[in-house]
């Protein structure tokens, strides 16, 4: 007969499983998840195969830089950070070769965002949820999908999550080990910024969990700090280089904040002697049939002043009409249409990309609601569940920039690795997985 107290096979005690247990699933899922995009991105849908639009764009400028051309404002008005990733395999192999070279760089990305993803929930969560939250990313249709195309998506995620799990755990941290780590941790935000300026608020809200937090050391604040201003000095210099004046992360800043405050599916821009500069649109707008086709006389598309004078009218002349114009920001962050550029698939992938981004979209409500009751609830308990508040706080900035900016479901994506962990913490609690353990910091650890 065996002893209860000392048989623990497989399940832990009372049956829940042992953390042990639930990193073996996660492993398991970054190995599935690794699978998944092999076939997908090296097989299936390469991106140095579907070099076309915005993905040709960022080609065109990695091979000009890589062949030290010098800038033009063009260089500065997307952000830099996906075109100078590009450009260094370019520069080492050449276009041709530089590509295929730069396909496998995304596939590293991609797979990469599955287990920094994991590792920086295991630090803020339970090892139950951060096995589900490993689970979510690795077999999430548009995690896979957006590896298949040059888009800032896969770069700036990996970026991203990388900043929280370095970041947290430097929080941890003492001493020097704290210092090397914060300083790693600013260094992905600041290029996860470079690739996607909205991001520098996620950067920025873990560079103030950093300075409040009653565990983070100086060292750590010091370190993130300095390498978040490393980066962003740096993209700052290469646009300013080449817009000829001092500007910030990019310059379509001005246009997308008219896109998303004005009535405007696309614009062209043309010049004094009449050829036409450039031409945009939104695919948010254009699939949902809004008018709006807009040309620009005397203004270059990069002149953000002007874009924004124009949006800040619109908001006027609008009044408290505008409001629900901001309501529909929020929604067009969710499934009110399909996610560009899978949305001009003609196979399978935009079925399964408009399948998962609806189902996502309706989970975002009570992924929302029920972290908020988990929060609440565990306050009442007297334990600081700082994981989740933090997570919140980041998954947030979602309506921040639908309000501030824009909406769309294609902005939203670099942010679903959050909404994946609150409800993996969710799932976690409501299932009793596992128990989280009592912690007395503002960044908790499982």
């Amino acid at each position: 007969m065996t002893d209860a107290s000392t048989s623990v096979a497989g399940p832990g005690a009372r049956g829940r499983w042992a953390a042990g247990d639930w990193d073996r699933i996660a492993v398991a899922a970054i190995v599935l998840g690794g699978c998944l995009r092999a076939v997908w991105i090296l097989v299936i849908h390469p991106p140095a195969r579907f070099v076309y639009s915005d993905m040709l764009g960022y080609v065109q400028r990695a091979a000009e830089l890589a062949a030290g051309e010098p800038l033009s404002p063009i260089d500065a008005f997307f952000p830099p950070g996906t075109h100078l990733l590009l450009a260094l395999p370019v520069a080492v192999f050449g276009v041709a070769v530089g590509i295929w070279v730069a396909t496998a760089l995304w596939f590293l990305l991609s797979v990469a965002t599955v287990y920094v993803s994991w590792r920086a929930a295991r630090l803020l969560l339970t090892p139950a949820a951060a096995a589900i939250t490993a689970v979510l990313c690795a077999v999430w249709p548009l995690f896979i999908t957006y590896g298949g195309y040059f888009t800032s998506e896969t770069p700036a995620l990996a970026a991203l999550m990388t900043a929280v799990w370095l970041g947290v755990e430097a929080i941890r941290r003492d001493g020097r080990a704290a210092v090397v780590l914060a300083l790693c941790a600013g260094i992905a935000g600041g290029l996860a910024a470079a690739t996607r300026p909205q991001l520098l608020i996620n950067a920025l809200i873990l560079l103030g969990v950093a300075l409040l937090s009653r565990r983070a050391s100086a060292g750590a604040a010091a370190g993130l700090a300095a390498g978040l201003f490393v980066v962003l000095a740096l993209v700052v210099a290469h646009n300013s280089i080449a817009s000829g004046h001092l500007v910030g992360l990019a310059r379509n800043g001005g246009v997308n904040f008219w896109f998303g405050h004005c009535d405007a599916r696309s614009v062209t821009t043309v010049d004094a002697a009449d050829r036409r500069t450039f031409a945009i649109q939104h695919p948010v707008p254009a699939q949902a049939g809004r008018t709006g086709d807009i040309l620009v006389r005397g203004h270059d598309i990069w002149d953000e002043d002007y874009f924004v004078q124009v949006g800040r009218a619109c908001i006027e002349s609008d009044g408290v009409e505008h409001i629900p114009r901001l309501g529909r920001n929020v929604l067009d962050m969710t499934a009110t249409t399909t996610l560009w550029p899978q949305s001009e698939s003609r196979d399978w992938t935009r079925s399964v990309v408009q399948i998962a981004n609806l189902v996502y979209s309706v989970l975002l409500p009570v992924i929302a609601i029920g972290s908020l009751v988990l929060v609440r609830r565990h306050r009442r308990g007297s334990r600081i569940m700082g994981g989740e508040v933090f997570l919140l706080a980041n998954l947030a900035c979602v309506v921040v920039v639908a309000v501030l900016v824009l909406g769309d479901p294609r902005v939203r994506t670099v942010y679903d690795a959050f909404g994946f962990a609150l409800l993996g913490a969710i799932l976690a609690d409501l299932l009793r997985l596992d128990r989280k353990p009592e912690v007395a910091d503002d960044v908790s650890t499982g």
